[in-house]
């Protein structure tokens, strides 16, 4: 199973629950982990294709993720859901309840955000200058 949902689409609700974040380099806010991410894969402000190679930099999720080579390098752990961007694994487990949990403190998932968030805190950091 795929997800092709553009997250950065309205859906006609607001996700109330889903935190807001703000890029790093560039004057955006983004409701949800999964939003930013589509925002920095469509090479708006950094290096192309470093969020998707990223991911398999960090120890907790690399280490289980498929290879880039994949057609589908990105798979929910819960559901065993396949995805081309690792936006849509976080959008999928943003929304859907029984997968949520990876997103928790000590889980793949929560790591994975936290080693994004901790990696693009550093300023300078793959940024394209804007």
């Amino acid at each position: 199973m795929t997800n092709q949902h553009s997250i950065m689409q309205p859906t006609g609700e607001v996700e109330l629950w889903l935190r807001r974040y703000e890029c790093w380099f560039c004057p955006s806010e983004w409701i949800g982990f999964s939003a930013l991410l589509e925002h920095l894969e469509t090479s708006r402000c950094v290096k192309e294709d470093r969020i998707r190679t990223l991911a398999f930099e960090c120890p907790e999720y690399g280490f289980y993720g498929n290879r880039l080579t994949d057609p589908y390098p990105f798979f929910c752990f819960q559901c065993h859901a396949q995805f081309t961007q690792i936006s849509a694994l976080f959008y999928h487990v943003e929304r859907n309840g029984p997968c949520s949990y990876l997103l928790g403190d000590g889980e793949c998932l929560g790591n994975l955000r936290d080693f994004y968030i901790e990696y693009y805190d550093c300023p300078g950091c793959d940024s394209l200058g804007y």
